[in-house]
């Protein structure tokens, strides 16, 4: 018999970035639509020539929905988000159209089509069964990732399908973790970012943050910490509240943006009370005046961006370069390429005007924050939902050979890595 459903993969196929699937389930669906920021140039993924029913997009972060106003210049499909996804994405949406007019590029959409977007747009809340078709129904459930990230459930007749976008089991600050009763599942498309390794246990971690941040501004210096925008900017102020450290904390950059979409869907953060106090106790940085008063004493300095890229992080580093006394805290995945891994990998920095890369004389670290879920997290989601078959995307091809090994092992489940431009079938009648 033939298969009846099938994937094409058109981006995060064995690679982290520019998210991008047809999934036929009943009928054809795009499964979120990213870009891939590189050093030098934004990748996209392959264009949609199909006709899709409808695009689902799984989170607010730009390497999932980042290119999404983009299809809306020749597609009239609906798409299906959560509300602070749809909220999140915007901004980023108009940041991007910003961005790309300041350094001299043309945007791939305009504020036309991000206008469209939203006319098109449905938003659907956790735990809400819709229907996309007559035989085709739509239903999310808590990702546990950022806020507003959804695991995606498609059920055709009786067969059930699960993308899990980006996801985070483990409970962080912010989140609970993942809602792993998503009921009978027979199909998971899963990411793999660490699909071959454990990472460092949550709480120590944020102790030894705290403990190094604290230090650094005793011995008289600034604590830069780069942060990603979305969800690691409002976890880091949260965490470093609930520790009462003894100096006072800047926040700088959109995560101020974004704090304010937090808090308008409160009911989402595990400790909204706790997020709304550690906000108000920071100083919200506004202008080159704002920036000079961080300056003027040893601080807590929490802006974007988080690989150091961009964001007024670059004047920020610029003034403690060659301070001893100063630490950089870096609080997210460092892209190849990015400052951010130039630092960790050769203890360098370019300068803001000739890019010339120079040895630091401040200190640096890591730490890691991760809101993926290791390969035991996701060991322990898979044994749960026990899928007939499992799909892997968004990851390394090395890490998803070495996951797809310990899912045959641990499970006995048929696992299959996405390829791009290839169509993989499934579901025999």
């Amino acid at each position: 018999m033939d298969e009846k459903y099938s994937i094409t993969g058109h981006g995060a196929c064995k690679e982290v970035g520019r998210s991008a699937f047809v999934v036929d389930f009943g009928e054809k669906f795009l499964m979120d639509y990213g870009i891939k920021l590189n050093v030098d140039a934004i990748e996209y993924p392959t264009e949609i020539t199909e006709p899709v029913k409808a695009a689902i997009i799984s989170h607010a972060h730009l390497d999932h929905s980042g290119l999404l106003p983009y299809f809306y210049k020749k597609s009239e499909c609906l798409s299906f988000m959560t509300q602070s996804t749809l909220e999140l994405a915007d901004l980023l949406w108009r940041d991007s159209i910003k961005i790309a007019e300041f350094e001299g590029m043309a945007p791939k959409y305009d504020k036309g089509e991000i206008e469209q977007t939203h006319r098109y747009n449905f938003v659907v809340p956790y735990e809400k069964k819709l229907s996309l078709t007559h035989n085709v129904s739509l239903e999310f459930f808590d990702a546990g990732h950022i806020l507003g990230s959804a695991l995606t459930k498609l059920t055709h007749d009786e067969n059930t399908f699960l993308y899990t976008g980006d996801y985070k089991v483990n409970e962080t600050q912010l989140h609970n973790g993942a809602n792993l009763d998503v009921g009978k599942i027979d199909y998971v498309m899963t990411e793999a970012t660490y699909g071959d390794r454990e990472q460092a246990d949550r709480k120590l971690e944020e102790k030894a943050f705290c403990e190094s941040v604290q230090s650094t501004v005793e011995r008289g210096g600034w604590a830069i910490v780069p942060v990603l925008a979305i969800g690691r900017s409002q976890e880091i102020v949260d965490i470093l509240s609930k520790y009462n450290l003894d100096a006072p904390i800047y926040l700088d950059g959109m995560g101020k943006k974004v704090s304010e979409i937090y808090m308008q869907h409160a009911d989402l953060i595990k400790d909204s009370d706790g997020l709304k106090k550690a906000l108000n106790g920071v100083n919200w940085v506004e202008g080159k005046q704002g920036r000079a008063k961080a300056m003027k004493q040893p601080s807590i300095i929490v802006t974007t961006s988080g690989m150091m890229k961009g964001g007024p992080v670059i004047g920020y580093v610029q003034k403690i370069i060659n301070d001893p006394r100063s630490k950089i805290h870096l609080t997210s995945y460092q892209a190849e390429g990015t400052p951010g891994r130039t630092l960790m990998a050769e203890g360098k920095l370019p300068r803001e005007k000739t890019k010339e890369l120079v040895k630091v004389g401040c200190r640096y670290e890591k730490f890691d924050f991760s809101a993926h879920p290791s390969q035991s997290e996701m060991i322990r989601a898979l044994k749960k939902w026990s899928p007939k078959e499992i799909f892997l995307v968004h990851g390394d091809g090395k890490v998803m050979d070495l996951f797809s090994t310990k899912i045959k092992e641990e499970l006995g489940i048929k696992t299959t890595a996405i390829s791009a431009g290839k169509k993989v079938t499934f579901g025999k009648d």
